[in-house]
């Protein structure tokens, strides 16, 4: 049984979000529901944002970035602050500037941090230079607050020749290049909405800006409002608030925004919150986002909030707007859209841990959440924004309103105690970082998208419902949208790679478009565990054949934990199909180790005829029934057991300096496959679909997949490789430096 083609995961009994039904209150039945929009002024302010729940008066934060030819596309406004030493804005000439003009917010600036190359002609580069800071908060009057002058050249020579061209479209003379790296320290420190930064130097074929301060950029600082610039000339300056962004019109068309209800439902009147109003236009109703009719003009008036009364029965209600203020700009705070019929999110989790919900740090409204899954994902159950998988309905998912920290909540029912019993509340993967609570007391802390999350929580939890906290951190570098086109799919990777181990690949590849979260969340499964103060983990077994002989000697190696404040005599065993093995020791009070049965002490695991995994194509992908329990010396129960599925194989290595060899069982593997990004955008596979997709692998003929940059950590994953005889190369969470910086924090990345 499915949920349906393309939706993940597919089988009922793996998908624990909400159920979406119909009921009969009287409400705004737009709250938390999809909106779409023929344009935005930018990557932020989009669809979404009118339909949040979030009502101000604010102007939101805009960025427009101009230099001399004019203002730059929506694209090439962030190159200067998205964290990508390879992306540039390009400044030709003897005289040019790079000017950003933000509303909504200011930047506190005491120093210019630059990093940007310089293409020149030596022959005319003979008057020296001077980069100039301005600043304003007017956009009018101007002041110089920094200054970086000489008589010579900036910066310092590369051996690099670069042509004359910035985009090399035409194939020029080459020049000389020079790096210029370095602080501008501000005479006038403080804060500002405007500011100019105007190169000066004789003989200059261009400046290349690469970077510029961190924090520029609005996506940091949310304003919870829909905009759009509505087509032609602003009435003020290109300083001004109308200039914010880029011309992100509707092509020369009225602009539209609506609202999918998710049903047919009865309305009765809206309520718009403007902060930038429509002086023209209409309500619109349709039933299938094609057809439409007309049931109400949009007043004339000068009323930021307005009541508009449009009785009628529909599924989708559009405004088609006209006739801005002299901004030029259209910004809606919020949209509403009352009556009676709507969808509402009711629980559908029976687990331990269950009645799931979430909210975005900073706003009270809570949602049902999916739990594991994105911080998008459980937005996208409830219907509150489209499906991102779809056309380019990405974009109108708002990059600043997932910016963001956000927290979950949810009830844990705590299973019957018993004496000695410890429980253990466990994460397997969160992104990017998280703080724990139960019943409002801190539990610990997780740091990185890779780590796993075992928490004793036994004197915290009390009989019947207990409350469990989370606190998800962002990012802390989540850098600028790719954009993709028939032309270019845009730079790979970037400053996302500073907060490795993480999904890097959700800023942008070629082969995947800017996730808004980063993939922020619990991604993976939370759940309770019981034992008796001993528990086992993480078995392995590693083979060694007597070649060309295929007798297996092997080594089964497995953690082992003492939760108790006592040291204890325990008993650790396992076994490998029908071989078993024991052995007694100590483990000290708190004690975790790793735990070996070496075939020297253990003859049963030395030269075995055993059953070999072998790759697609080279045989059978033998999987033994195998496990590990840990119990007391005295107590004859088991405290934990640990079941897995083993594969007796030796891999081997040669020429890995320079011609990399791989031989399993003594045979040389040819690897046939390839990588393996994201199994889907939003991390919503299961077993079910692991399982067909690497069965498809397995079809084609292939015998491996490259993790690429470890980005897929799902055991179902491992597990189905194993069954289908898919060797995995797996990467560290390490990009090329080209793709995106190494990971900042060392031992967070050691650690996970």
């Amino acid at each position: 049984m499915t949920r349906g083609i393309g939706q993940y995961p597919g089988r009922v009994a793996d998908y624990h979000g909400p159920q979406m039904v119909k009921d009969n209150a009287y409400r705004n039945l737009a709250l938390h529901r999809a909106a779409y929009v023929s344009a935005s002024l930018d990557y932020n302010l989009t669809a979404q944002l009118a339909t949040d729940g979030i009502v101000t008066r604010d102007m939101p934060p805009t960025l427009t970035v101009s230099t001399r030819e004019g203002r730059l596309t929506l694209r090439d406004k962030d190159k200067p602050f998205d964290g990508n030493i390879h992306s540039y804005v390009a400044m030709e000439g003897n005289r040019n500037y790079l000017q950003m003009d933000w509303t909504g917010m200011a930047v506190d600036v005491s120093k210019i941090t630059l990093n940007a190359d310089l293409a020149y002609h030596p022959e005319a580069a003979d008057s020296g230079y001077a980069i100039v800071v301005m600043a304003s908060n007017d956009g009018r009057r101007w002041q110089t607050v920094g200054e970086l002058k000489g008589d010579g050249l900036p910066g310092v020579a590369t051996k690099q020749q670069v042509s004359s061209d910035p985009n090399k479209q035409e194939n020029k003379i080459l020049l000389p290049l020079r790096n210029v790296k370095t602080d501008i320290v501000l005479t006038r420190p403080g804060r500002y909405r405007h500011i100019r930064i105007v190169f000066r130097m004789k003989g200059t074929a261009y400046w290349r800006l690469y970077e510029l301060n961190d924090g520029w950029l609005p996506s940091a600082h949310f304003g919870s409002a829909f905009a759009v610039e509505m087509p032609g000339k602003p009435a003020a300056t290109s300083n001004s608030a109308a200039a914010s962004g880029s011309a992100a019109s509707a092509n020369g068309q009225q602009p539209w925004l609506y609202v999918d209800l998710g049903t047919t439902a009865d309305i009765d009147h809206l309520r718009l919150h403007w902060i930038h109003k429509a002086h023209g236009g209409e309500v619109q109703l349709s039933d299938d986002a094609r057809s439409w009719r007309r049931i109400a003009p949009l007043p004339d008036d000068n009323r930021l909030d307005q009541t508009i009364s449009c009785k009628g029965r529909g599924r989708y209600v559009r405004l088609l707007m006209d006739k801005p203020d002299d901004s030029r700009l259209l910004v809606l705070s919020e949209m509403e859209v009352w009556g009676r019929g709507g969808l509402v999110a009711q629980a559908n989790d029976h687990r331990a841990i269950h009645d799931w919900e979430l909210r975005r740090d900073g706003d009270n409204q809570w949602i049902k959440a999916t739990v594991p899954g994105t911080v998008l994902t459980s937005y996208m159950n409830i219907g509150a924004i489209p499906d991102n998988r779809y056309a380019n309905q990405m974009r109108q998912i708002s990059e600043s309103f997932f910016q963001s920290d956000f927290w979950y909540r949810a009830s844990v029912t705590a299973p019957e105690a018993a004496d000695g019993q410890h429980t253990y509340l466990n994460f397997d993967g969160i992104n990017w970082k998280a703080e724990v609570y139960l019943n409002h007391q801190p539990v610990g802390r997780i740091d990185g998208a890779f780590i796993r999350g075992r928490f004793d929580v036994s004197r915290l939890l009390h009989q019947g419902e207990n409350l469990l906290e989370v606190r998800v951190i962002k990012n802390a570098h989540f850098g600028g949208v790719k954009v993709k086109n028939q032309v270019s799919t845009d730079l790979n990777g970037g400053v996302l790679g500073a907060d490795n181990p993480t999904f890097h690949a959700s800023i942008g590849w070629d082969w995947i478009t800017s996730t808004p979260g980063r993939e922020v969340g619990i991604w993976n499964d939370v759940y309770l565990s019981t034992d008796r103060g001993l528990s086992v983990a993480d078995p392995l077994v590693t083979t060694q054949l007597n070649l060309p002989d295929t007798l297996a000697t092997m080594t089964p190696v497995v953690m082992v934990a003492n939760s108790d404040p006592r040291a204890k005599s325990v008993v650790v065993s396992g076994w490998i199909g029908d071989i078993r093995f024991a052995k007694t020791m100590t483990l000290q009070a708190n004690e975790r180790r790793e735990v070996s049965f070496m075939p020297t002490e253990f003859p049963q695991l030395s030269q075995q005829p055993m059953k070999l995994w072998w790759p697609n194509g080279y045989g059978t992908p033998y999987l033994y029934d195998a496990g590990f329990e840990v119990r007391e010396a005295s107590d004859s129960r088991a405290s934990s057991v640990v079941h897995y599925k083993a594969g007796i194989r030796q891999m081997s290595y040669a020429d890995a300096d320079n011609a990399l060899k791989i031989f399993i069982n003594g045979k040389r593997l040819i690897p046939l496959g390839g990588n393996w990004g994201f199994p889907e955008t939003n991390l919503n596979y299961r077993g079910r679909e692991y399982d067909a997709a690497v069965a498809y692998h397995r079809d084609m003929h292939y015998n491996m997949i490259r993790n690429w940059v470890g980005q897929t950590g799902d055991d179902e994953f491992y597990d189905a490789c194993d069954r289908y005889g898919i060797v995995v190369w797996q990467d560290f969470w390490l990009a090329n430096p080209w793709d995106g910086p190494d990971p900042y924090d060392e031992q967070l990345f050691l650690t996970d």
